[in-house]
């Protein structure tokens, strides 16, 4: 039997549609297993490589680790960081950055 070519057309679309479906699934999934957080807050170099987030409020900080556009923001400036928590080599929390959003260009000492 042969089918009529808008039945062929159909359900080639129909086929192109499902898969493009599992594949947003699929991605959406592994997002959600990343257990990414976002933590906002003042961004500054330290020694090396490494950077700290000092919450504006309470004054804590937070070893940060990630891309080089971490880099322009280093320098008192807020920002959102969206990432991951790891244990570095020696065994203390990092925050791995995935994804970063400037905030402000200056940041407010904590409050005493």
């Amino acid at each position: 039997m042969k089918l009529p070519r808008n039945a062929i057309t159909l359900m080639a679309a129909t086929v192109l549609l499902a898969a493009s479906a599992v594949n947003i699934f699929a991605q959406e999934k592994g997002d959600k297993q990343k257990n990414e957080t976002t933590l906002t807050g003042c961004l500054n170099k330290e020694a090396g490589d490494m950077y700290n987030l000092t919450n504006e409020t309470t004054g804590a900080k937070m070893a940060i680790t990630g891309p080089s556009d971490l880099e322009k923001h280093s320098a008192n400036h807020t920002v959102s960081l969206t990432g991951t928590m790891k244990t570095d080599s020696n065994g203390k929390p990092v925050f791995e950055v995935s994804k970063i959003q400037h905030v402000s260009a200056s940041c407010r000492a904590p409050a005493q």
